[in-house]
């Protein structure tokens, strides 16, 4: 099951350095030779901005995005260190992975999140046990899909078996892990282009017309020796007790290390978290039971009990004397029989690059009726401020491919405005901060009776571009692709009002644009003032409800919001209108 069929969770975001960039372009070039590093400045530019983001999967994964221009290039499994290029990369370079063709009918498969199956492949049989891509394939090999009727990959996953074993398999069975694919989350999160059509793959002559529904009945037939065709588990998706039973399915593949080698990588992993986490300003001396103890069993994987005794080296005494001599850290016998840890080398590689694994809490199970509404943690919206094109500026926008209605940041419109400056020579070779007009800038930013101008200053030249743009917003949710909206963001509305018997109320509007749950919301005023609050649909203003709070309690709500929601003031309006505190 691809790991972005569902919401993924965003744990930081991180811009890379200049040496940065550098490191990620060679491991890079390790991972797919056949990159030339032209194509990797393409992809990577060496001076625009790249993002790192450290993202946890559905099912828990880590992953680390590499993202250029809102798309995702590449991306790495934080356990396996494995490279993986994105549908929006591999439009750009097809031939960067082997690659299998599969029916049309079989890409809505795929989305909903099945695996490819043998039956879908469509091979050359003449060719016999090289039929799948020529016999080079191995076990974990790193592989696109495209469709019959466009080379544009869709998906990108790893070989379920060898090209030798595939063959063996005679259309039974799972042929390609799926990944990532064309219309996931992932795919949501960038730009959401859609698949271009970079012209139909070359298919064996002896493919009949009957292909697609020939493999149907094969899965048809599978189904009674194997739970893992694409049509079972499209049927898995729909049925609450069977995703329990497809969940086991796909953890059936067995581990095949031994409980020692298990045992020694947990160890491993709680040594290099202990200093990167709680053992980063640790005091030295300490006793290397106190270290076990305090540090390396918190950092183990929750449910998992850390024993030196089940791994290879039997002893925690044999364990650290290995990282001593890869020079991690060095141990002293200060008391006979009493070893101590001394200091450790921070900077050693081991633990510089090891990438902290972040486990979900184990949580007992509580009543239902017992935990409160207002006791679940709010996660406040990323918010972005957009300018967006509209008819005013797309003769300058779509020289760079950049469609109506797209939103950009200022930082982004600034910096397309210079490429179009040097890409046009419009700077003033004399004056460096006068930039001249050609007609397309000159239309966009020159009003009545300036037709005189010809020259205009950097900033007020941006700032002008963007004046004639639509206004336009962002939100990211925790674990949500970014929502786009055209328009300016409503805030949330703080107002009093005077109902029967002159007693004032205090209404707010727009909660549900940020999420926020109205009753939620009224439980905690309700509880914060003493005050009794109602939650009604609201009257005269677009779908959405109105919390009602008696007395004035803009003071009250206000603080609520930035405090405990972490909404900033800029989007709450109304916080003037609170009650003034009587002067004593």
């Amino acid at each position: 099951m691809g790991l972005f069929v569902k919401p993924f969770r965003v744990k930081s975001n991180t811009q890379l350095k200049g040496s940065d960039k550098k490191k990620l372009k060679v491991q890079l070039l390790k991972s797919f030779p056949e990159l030339t590093e032209e194509d990797l400045n393409s992809l990577i530019p060496t001076k625009e901005e790249v993002i790192a983001s450290k993202i946890y999967t559905f099912g828990g994964e880590s992953v680390l995005l590499y993202i250029h221009n809102r798309d995702t290039v590449f991306f790495q499994m934080e356990k396996e260190k494995t490279f993986f290029p994105s549908v929006y990369t591999l439009w750009k370079q097809p031939k960067l992975l082997l690659s299998f063709t599969t029916p049309v009918p079989v890409m809505s498969r795929i989305a909903n999140g099945a695996d490819l199956m043998l039956p879908g492949i469509i091979i050359d049989e003449s060719k016999g046990i090289k039929a799948y891509c020529d016999g080079k394939l191995k076990k974990g090999d790193l592989l696109s899909i495209n469709l019959t009727n466009n080379v544009a990959p869709i998906a990108v996953g790893t070989a379920h078996r060898s090209s030798e074993d595939m063959y063996m398999a005679v259309k039974r069975g799972k042929g390609v892990d799926i990944v990532h694919s064309y219309g996931d989350q992932l795919w949501a999160a960038g730009s959401r282009v859609e698949v271009p059509n970079l012209g139909t793959p070359e298919l064996p002559d002896n493919v009949d017309e009957n292909y697609v529904d020939d493999s149907e009945e094969e899965e048809e037939a599978e189904k009674d020796n194997s739970t893992e065709t694409l049509q079972d588990r499209l049927s898995e998706m729909k049925v609450d007790e069977t995703k329990k039973k497809e969940k086991k399915e796909e953890l059936e593949p067995e581990d095949t290390r031994s409980p020692s080698e298990i045992m020694d990588e947990l160890l491993d992993n709680a040594f290099y978290q202990s200093w990167k986490t709680s053992a980063k300003k640790i005091e030295f001396p300490i006793l290397t039971s106190n270290f076990f103890r305090l540090h390396m069993i918190n950092n183990a994987p929750p449910g998992v009990s850390l024993d030196p005794k089940k791994s290879s080296y039997k002893k925690l005494s044999k364990f650290l004397a290995e990282k001593e001599k890869l020079g991690i850290l060095k141990i002293k016998e200060l008391q006979k029989g009493v070893e101590s840890i001394m200091s450790v080398d921070i900077e050693h590689e081991k633990i510089k690059y090891f990438r902290v694994i972040k486990y979900e809490k184990v949580v007992e199970d509580k009543p239902e009726e017992n935990v409160l509404p207002c006791d679940k943690e709010y996660e406040p919206p990323k918010i972005t401020e957009l300018r967006t094109v509209n008819a005013n500026v797309i003769k300058l926008f779509s020289a760079f491919n950049v469609a109506k209605g797209h939103g950009l940041t200022g930082s982004e419109v600034r910096d397309l405005i210079v490429k179009y400056v040097k890409e046009n020579n419009l700077q003033d070779p004399v004056h460096k901060s006068l930039v001249k007009l050609d007609p397309i800038l000159a239309e966009i930013v020159l009003g009545r009776n300036e037709n005189h101008v010809v020259e205009i200053k950097w900033d007020d030249l941006t700032q002008r571009v963007q004046n004639r743009m639509s206004d336009g917003y962002s939100l990211q949710f925790a674990g949500q692709p970014v929502e786009f909206h055209k328009g300016k963001l409503d805030p949330v509305e703080l107002t009093t009002a005077t109902r029967s018997g002159n007693k004032k109320i205090t209404l707010i509007y727009n909660l549900e644009t940020y999420k926020i749950d109205p009753n939620q919301f009224a439980h905690k005023c309700q509880v914060g003032v003493s005050a009794s609050t109602s939650v009604n649909p609201t009257v005269n203003r677009k779908a959405g409800y109105e919390v009602m709070v008696q007395g004035n309690q803009i003071g009250f709500a206000s603080k609520l919001l930035m405090e405990d929601y972490r909404i900033p003031r800029k989007y709450i309006k109304g916080t003037e209108n609170a009650a003034k505190k009587k002067k004593k």
